[in-house]
């Protein structure tokens, strides 16, 4: 009996050296992220979208936030949560697609082609300037060049959709007071 005790220890032993070696080997094949944006949202007092002559601002006076030269429009919450919820989760490919400069086009990433996305703090110092393009090829994904870095890299998302420079896609008309409503309850004593 224990000689095949050793024979069933010794394949056991066998089976878990090569599981480990297998391991090791499929890590050469995951994709390593990191995380665009490393601030976060209460560092962010002002954000900027650029998409070719279009621009849209957006700043946080005290809790609220406010569409600049936009007054008339009250910030949608809901664009705002998710703009701050894909950016502040937004992850990046480690290896880039492109070290060349001259394909910033082909990514749609160039001065001209790309939407540009600036980010500042309270002290209306800039945390951050990314430009996201399109891909040809994936379009769960989208290409982003930071403007410190001249290599273009594959996002783990799309957010291009929340990268809008219409103010009606940040805000909208404030709604008016409902009629049948009335503005204040007083009291009503007894004579």
């Amino acid at each position: 009996m224990a000689k095949q005790t050793r024979i069933i220890v010794a394949i056991l032993g066998v089976v878990l050296v090569l599981f480990f070696i297998n391991r090791q080997s499929q890590k050469k094949y995951t994709v390593q992220t990191k995380t665009v944006v490393s601030d976060g949202k209460d560092d962010i007092h002002r954000f900027v979208v650029q998409k070719d002559d279009q621009e849209i601002e957006l700043v946080r006076s005290d809790t609220s936030w406010v569409i600049s030269g936009h007054d008339s429009l009250s910030v949608k919450l809901s664009s705002l949560e998710n703009f701050f919820d894909d950016i502040l989760q937004l992850s990046k490919e480690s290896d880039p697609i492109s070290k060349n400069p001259d394909n910033w086009s082909k990514y749609s990433v160039s001065d001209s082609t790309g939407t540009h996305l600036f980010l500042y703090n309270s002290n209306d110092k800039e945390l951050g300037h990314y430009i996201f393009g399109r891909t040809k090829t994936n379009f769960g994904k989208n290409t982003i060049r930071m403007e410190d870095d001249p290599n273009v890299y594959l996002t783990d998302k799309n957010i291009l959709f929340r990268l809008q420079t219409r103010p009606t896609y940040w805000g909208e008309k404030p709604k008016p007071p409902d009629e049948n409503e009335p503005e204040e309850s007083i009291p009503a004593f007894p004579e």
